[in-house]
């Protein structure tokens, strides 16, 4: 199920997390990807799986999450949605302690 919010920005920037995912795990999506790649995000460049996430990829996730506005969740059911910034930050601030991101 695709949340119809995903609209030409938002898809770009699924599939750019997507690719990211991809290339550090041969997995399209992995659990807590948001949360990890949101946590790069926050915290500067990291190793993700057998990737660095770089400034380089870190300037595109934001350019990507600024142009859509948001940023991009899959649910318990594997449902893709997309999210506004300010609840993902809050969401993400809530949740983030009680997910292990390694």
């Amino acid at each position: 199920m695709t949340d119809p919010a995903l609209d030409g920005p938002a898809r770009t920037l699924q599939g750019y997390m997507s690719r990211l995912c991809r290339s550090a795990y041969d997995r399209d999506w992995v659990d807590h990807l948001e949360y990890s790649l949101w946590y790069a995000l926050v915290q500067g460049p990291m190793r993700f799986g057998r990737i660095e996430l770089g400034d380089a990829e870190l300037a595109e996730l934001r350019r990507l999450s600024r142009a859509c506005g948001g940023w991009i969740q899959t649910d318990r059911d594997g449902a893709v949605r997309w999210v506004p910034v300010e609840a993902w930050q809050d969401r993400y601030s809530a949740n983030v302690d009680l997910i292990r991101l390694d």
